[in-house]
């Protein structure tokens, strides 16, 4: 299975109210599937694709990858900076629950 991003060209398989392939755009990336942007249709399905107001939620096993726009690494900074600002959080959390049991008292 290939890993989507945003902007990347897909094909996708006929489904619902589509009578042939299509060409999109993905615009959302979730777990298993992708949401595109219906580009490059067959003239026939014109009115399928105005119901689906140009959009299909696809799954990614079924979407083959046209063109991919460049990739950029995820810099292992922004995993620390994550790791850090959750352990704030937990820390200023068990800050309050101190100040609370203080003024229960």
């Amino acid at each position: 299975m290939a890993d989507f991003e945003i902007g990347d060209l897909v094909k996708a398989k006929k489904f619902g109210p589509m009578d042939h392939d299509f060409t999109g755009i993905v615009e959302k990336v979730y777990n298993n599937s992708v949401m595109i942007s219906i580009q490059d249709f067959d003239p026939s399905d014109k009115n399928g694709v105005n119901e689906l107001n140009s959009r299909a939620v696809i799954r990614q096993s079924e979407a083959k990858m046209i063109k991919a726009v460049p990739r950029t690494e995820k810099a292992d900074d922004e995993d620390e900076d994550d790791d850090e600002k959750s352990s704030k959080s937990s820390a200023d959390s068990k800050a309050t629950k101190k100040s609370s049991k203080k003024a229960d008292k």
